[in-house]
């Protein structure tokens, strides 16, 4: 990620360079796709069912990824820095590939799906990446076509029609191959889990897989568990200013209200189902809140008046927060902004799993607005009778104090209906 700038518009521009670079990739021993911006695969739009185990060609990218394994196993190999590097990755991994790595890797698994969700953060063009293919024909194309035959006969000193057969040769299968058993097996007999990369074996610039689920989590309670893996742990992440997190939220429960103080969370759901809601002043829900929005808009324009004349003395406007509120399950993106109080609940019938990417994680701090752990439970006595008001300082301190959990909670379910669900 580019260096820090105190301009909110550079902010800006890195969050939707990172946004649109989020993508799914799936491999599988008798199915492979890709899915982009949390789509997820049908067989019957664009997936392509092999018979054998499944190999991705060489390539590399004009980004730096980050990826966290959502299911299965398999082998990822890294050209770069003059050696080559093969990592055993399986589900609960994260780990990071510096923009530029020649990567190729292989589902491993029997059956299982390979599946990865990755973050690029492109370091050429704002906002956008491209993907580059050593070897390849019609789909995908070699990059090496791009340049003129005396260029590449004097480069690798060899002979136009040799270099065709090698690096333009026509196959079918594309960017997504299969392969025989013995080759997987074959290929994945040098993969560890770390060693030999970035400055030697326990270098803390070291390129390995890191898995959250192996760790003990940093919370956890009846109603979830809370993985993450920081800056601290991996240089990588720090030098990218990225953190990444994993809930495990029990059917039923619920992440306390909370917020971000400097990062931007992109939460992805790996499984499950339930819903979110967030705070924002910025604008209005969308979907069928936003059509109960359009049926209260006479309302609350009388009411914004009424606000605007009762602080017209002062030149203050009331302040409106808007709530915004989706059905999430698994495949859905949630982009949840800085300072953004908000809540993820799991469904009544399923438990819900997200992996999160914190983007501008140094230096952030979550802060849980309910709970034991809220800071609102901390205001001193003559702060509560200005805020509340001197005879509901008391009446506040029961309703702070009324729940005795923190970070992870008892859902709303069994307390009455839910709106907009």
């Amino acid at each position: 990620m580019a260096k820090k700038k105190t301009s909110s518009s550079m902010a800006r521009s890195q969050m939707a360079a990172l946004l649109i670079s989020l993508c799914f990739l799936s491999l599988a021993s008798n199915a492979v796709g890709w899915s982009r911006r949390g789509e997820r695969e049908e067989d019957d739009e664009g997936v392509k069912w092999l018979k054998h185990y499944a190999f991705l060609q060489p390539s590399h990218y004009d980004a730096d990824e980050v990826f966290y394994v959502k299911e299965g196993e398999g082998v990822i190999v890294l050209l770069r820095e003059g050696r080559r590097e093969s990592f055993c990755v399986r589900e609960g991994d994260a780990m990071v590939i510096p923009a530029g790595a020649i990567v190729y890797s292989a589902n491993t698994h029997s059956s299982k799906w390979f599946r990865v969700v990755m973050l690029l953060n492109p370091v050429s063009t704002p906002g956008h990446f491209e993907e580059y293919f050593p070897v390849g024909g019609d789909r995908p194309e070699s990059f090496f076509s791009a340049f003129s035959d005396d260029v590449l006969q004097a480069a690798f000193n060899t002979r136009r029609e040799e270099l065709e057969k090698v690096f333009e040769r026509h196959r079918e299968g594309g960017e997504i191959t299969t392969a025989p058993e013995e080759q997987i097996r074959e290929l994945s007999k040098s993969c560890s889990r770390g060693g030999g990369g970035g400055g030697g074996s326990g270098s803390e610039w070291e390129i390995k897989p890191s898995s959250l689920t192996g760790k003990s989590p940093y919370f956890s309670n009846n109603h979830g568990k809370l993985f993450e893996l920081t800056g601290d742990e991996c240089r990588h992440l720090k030098k990218l200013d990225l953190q990444i997190g994993l809930a495990n939220i029990t059917r039923g429960s619920m992440i306390a209200p909370n917020y971000n103080t400097r990062a931007t969370k992109l939460a992805v759901v790996l499984q499950g189902s339930g819903y979110f809601e967030m705070a924002c002043p910025h604008v209005s829900g969308g979907g069928s809140s936003e059509r109960r929005e359009r049926e209260r808009e006479h309302g609350r324009r009388r009411e914004e008046e009424q606000g605007e004349e009762e602080h017209g003395e002062r030149g203050e406007k009331a302040r409106r927060y808007h709530k915004v509120r989706a059905q999430v399950r698994e495949g859905s993106v949630i982009v949840i902004p800085a300072s953004h109080p908000a809540t993820i609940v799991a469904s009544e019938g399923e438990s819900l799993a997200v992996v999160c990417f914190f983007v501008g994680a140094n230096h952030d701090e979550k802060v849980f607005l309910a709970g034991r752990n809220s800071p609102l439970r901390q205001l001193d006595d003559p702060a509560k009778k200005l805020v509340f008001g001197g005879s509901a300082a008391r009446e506040a301190d029961r309703v702070l104090a009324a729940q005795p959990e923190q970070i992870l909670l008892r859902g709303p379910h069994g307390r009455g209906s839910v709106s907009d669900m």
